[in-house]
C-alpha cells in the first residue's frame, strides 16, 4: 500500500510523458477517508482502467439494520451502485475539457433490484467496482489526471458512500421493499399460490421499459379473489393471488392480458419504489414460453405431448438442428421443467394454435396440447397460466381470470373434463466438446451483445424467453458460459452444471481479492440453461 502523497507524486512525475507511465500508479493508495485500488491500468488511452475504492464501514456510517438480513443488504448494495452511477454521471461523465477520456463509469442498473457484483459488502468496509478512462493529451498522460483520481472521485464516494448523504425514508424504503417482495415470495407456496398482484399495482410500461407508463390504469380485482400479505415493513399488503394449477387469462383485446402475463413474468425479480411492480411477485423460476421457429434441440423429451412425428425419430430424445414453431414450444416446456420451473407462461399471440388446444376434427392428432394437460401438470406441481380466448383452452382451465380495463374478476364456465396425463421429463447431461468457442486469435469467445443475445464462439445465440432485464446480466451469463464450458462433460445434468457455474462466479465476485464481478448481477440457473440448449453444438445426453 501507498500514500496519497505518493500518488499525487506518481502522477505529477508522469505528467506530460508517454501514456504507459499510467503504469506507474498500479497500486493500493490509502488516503484519508477511503482506500483506492488500481486493479488493471489501461495500456493506451483507448482502454479501461479496472479500479475499485474501499471505505470502512464504520466511516460510511450505514446502521447495522440496513445490511442485517441478506435480503437488506442485496437492496442496500443495489441501491449505492445507483448513488454511485448518478453521481459519475454528474461528476465524471467524459470527456474532461481539452482532453480525451476522464469517463467514471459503473453499469447502469435497471429497474429490478439485483445482487450487484460491482458493490460488496464486509464486516470491515464497502467496496465499489468501476472502470475510469484515464485522461490523456494525444499520447500522453494528462495533467487532468489529478483532478479526475483525487478530487472529482473523492466527490462521487462522498456523495455515495456515505449515509449521511442519503434521505433516510427513501433509502429504506428501498430496503424495505426488497424485504417485503422477498417475504411476500417467499410465502406463496403456503398460501397456494404461484404469483400475487398488489392492488394499485401498474403493469402497462414505457416503450423504454425504464418506468410504469404516465396515466396508466392501477390493477384491482374483485374482493372475492383477494388474499393479504402482513409483512415485515408496513401495513398489510392485499391485492390477487394467483392459485396454483391451470389458469387462464381471458377478456376483451387490449384490456390488459398480455401485460398482465409480461408483469407476472417481471415477478421473478424484485423492483425498486416507483416502479409500479413493487409487490407484483411470482415464483423464481417462472419461464416464458413463445414459438421459436428453428431453434435447435438435443435429446430433449417431448414424448409426454407429441406421441410421434415425422419431425423426429424419437420424441423422448427429440434431436434436431432447426425445429418447427409447434415444436420449439414443446421443447422449451420441456427444457423449462428439466431445469426446475413450476410456473409455465403461455400468450396465444405468441403461440401456435396446436400447442394451446386441440384442433376441431382433430381426434386422431398425435399431439396432446397444453390445455389438455393443464390440470395434469398441476398435479405433477406445474402451475400453468395461459392468455387465451379460446373456449376449449378456458373451459380447460382449473382457473378462469376475466381482464377487463386492467381490472381482474374471476369468471366460472361449465368445465371439459380430460383424461390426459402429463409426465416430466428426462433430466439431460450437457456436453461442450462439440461446442466451438474460438473466434479470430480468441480462444474462447463469449460475450453479451445484447440483452436476450450473447455470442459464443461465432454463432450469436438469441434468448426471447430468458427473464433478463439488465445489461449486467447477460454479461454474467456469458462469463458463467465460459465457467460451464470444462464442466459439461456428461457426468452432471444440465440442472447441477448451471448451479455449480453460478456458484462459482458469485464466489469470485465475493472475493476481496480482485475487482471482476464489476459487469455482474443475479441469474437464473434456468436462463442460462436457456441460452446453451439454443446453441446449435450443445449435445446432451439422457441417463436412463
Amino acid at each position: 500500500m501507498a500514500s496519497e502523497d505518493v500518488l499525487r507524486k506518481t502522477l505529477k512525475n508522469a505528467d506530460g510523458k508517454p501514456f504507459q507511465k499510467y503504469k506507474g500508479i498500479q497500486n493500493n493508495f490509502v488516503l484519508e477517508d477511503y482506500e483506492l485500488i488500481f486493479d488493471d491500468v489501461q495500456n493506451d488511452r483507448m482502454g479501461h482502467t479496472g479500479m475499485r475504492v474501499r471505505v470502512p464501514l464504520k466511516k460510511a456510517g450505514f446502521p447495522e439494520d440496513t445490511y442485517s438480513t441478506k435480503s437488506r443488504e442485496i437492496a442496500l448494495r443495489d441501491l449505492i451502485a445507483r448513488r454511485f452511477r448518478e453521481s459519475a454521471r454528474t461528476h465524471a461523465r467524459s470527456p474532461i475539457p481539452k482532453t480525451s477520456g476522464g469517463e467514471v463509469f459503473i453499469p447502469r442498473p435497471g429497474q429490478e433490484i439485483l445482487e450487484r457484483g460491482s458493490v460488496i459488502i464486509t464486516q470491515y468496509f464497502i467496496e465499489v467496482r468501476f472502470t475510469v478512462d484515464l485522461p490523456a493529451d494525444g499520447n500522453k498522460v494528462s495533467a487532468m489526471a489529478m483532478d479526475l483520481l483525487l478530487e472529482r472521485i473523492r466527490t462521487i464516494v462522498s456523495e455515495s458512500l456515505y449515509y449521511s448523504q442519503y434521505k433516510q425514508s427513501k433509502l429504506y424504503n428501498h430496503l424495505y421493499t426488497n424485504e417485503n417482495a422477498d417475504y411476500i415470495r417467499d410465502n406463496l407456496d403456503s398460501k397456494g399460490l404461484v404469483g400475487f398482484i398488489a392492488d394499485g399495482s401498474i403493469l402497462p410500461r414505457r416503450e423504454d421499459d425504464l418506468a410504469p407508463m404516465i396515466d396508466a390504469v392501477p390493477f384491482s380485482c374483485e374482493n372475492g379473489m383477494k388474499v393479504t400479505f402482513e409483512v415485515p415493513n408496513g401495513e398489510a399488503i392485499a391485492g390477487m393471488g394467483i392459485p396454483k394449477g391451470f389458469t387462464v387469462i381471458s377478456g376483451p383485446s387490449r384490456n390488459g392480458k398480455s401485460t398482465f402475463l409480461d408483469g407476472i413474468f417481471a415477478g421473478v425479480y424484485n423492483h425498486i419504489p416507483g416502479d409500479g411492480r413493487e409487490y407484483v411477485i411470482s415464483s423464481r423460476d417462472a419461464a416464458y414460453i413463445m414459438s421459436e421457429p428453428n431453434r435447435p434441440a438435443d435429446s430433449v423429451d417431448i414424448s409426454m405431448f407429441v406421441r410421434e412425428s415425422d419431425e423426429f425419430e424419437d420424441t423422448s430424445a427429440a434431436k434436431k438442428e432447426f425445429i418447427s414453431s409447434p415444436m420449439s414450444e414443446f421443447v422449451s416446456v420441456s427444457e423449462a421443467v428439466e431445469m426446475g420451473s413450476e410456473l409455465i407462461l403461455v400468450d396465444e399471440e405468441f403461440s401456435n394454435p396446436c400447442v394451446l388446444r386441440r384442433g376441431f376434427l382433430a381426434e386422431e392428432d398425435g399431439l396432446a396440447s397444453l390445455s389438455e394437460l393443464g390440470r395434469s401438470m398441476g398435479e405433477s406441481g406445474i402451475s400453468l397460466i395461459i392468455v387465451s380466448g379460446d373456449e376449449s383452452v378456458i373451459r380447460s382451465a382449473d382457473n378462469i381470470i376475466m381482464i377487463k380495463g386492467h381490472a381482474a374478476s374471476k369468471v366460472s364456465v361449465d368445465r371439459i373434463e380430460t383424461t390426459a396425463q402429463y409426465r416430466r421429463p428426462a433430466d439431460r447431461s450437457p456436453i461442450s466438446k462439440g461446442m466451438v468457442f474460438e473466434k479470430g486469435h480468441r480462444d474462447v469467445n463469449i460475450t453479451a451483445q445484447a440483452i436476450r443475445t450473447i455470442e459464443i464462439g461465432e454463432f450469436k445465440v438469441n434468448v426471447p424467453v430468458a427473464a433478463l432485464f439488465d445489461t449486467s446480466q447477460t454479461s454474467t451469463i456469458a462469463d458463467a458460459i465460459a465457467v460451464m464450458k470444462d464442466m459439461m462433460d456428461g457426468s452432471k445434468s444440465m440442472a447441477e452444471v448451471c448451479r455449480d457455474a453460478i456458484d462459482s462466479i458469485r464466489a469470485e465476485d465475493n472475493s476481496i481479492e480482485n475487482g471482476v464481478g464489476m459487469h455482474h448481477a443475479t441469474i437464473r440457473p434456468i436462463d442460462l440453461a436457456a441460452v446453451v440448449n439454443r446453441h446449435p453444438q450443445m449435445l446432451a445426453i439422457q441417463k436412463r
